[in-house]
C-alpha cells in the first residue's frame, strides 16, 4: 500500500518579490504632522446675530389645525 504523492502547488500569477515581502507599509506624509494644511480657510466678516422678528414673520407658512379642516379637506384630488 503506497501514500499517492501530493499534486504540486501551483505558482502564483504574480511574480512575488522576496525583498518587499514582509515590510510593512508606511506612509509618505503623515496628516497629523501637519494640521496646518486642514485648516479652514472661512472668514466670516460679520458676526452672527439673533434674527428679527419681522424677518420671522415673512418665513411662516400658514399650516391648519385639525379643527380648522372645512369642506376642502373632504375633496379628493
Amino acid at each position: 500500500m503506497s501514500i499517492p504523492r501530493p499534486d504540486r502547488i501551483a505558482e502564483p500569477a504574480v511574480e512575488l518579490d522576496p525583498e518587499v515581502l514582509g515590510e510593512e507599509h508606511v506612509a509618505e506624509d503623515d496628516v497629523a504632522a501637519s494640521p496646518e494644511e486642514y485648516e479652514p480657510e472661512v472668514v466670516v466678516d460679520e458676526p452672527t446675530r439673533e434674527a428679527s422678528p419681522e424677518d420671522v414673520a415673512e418665513q411662516l407658512a400658514e399650516v391648519p389645525d385639525e379643527d380648522d379642516e372645512g369642506p376642502e379637506a373632504d375633496e379628493g384630488p
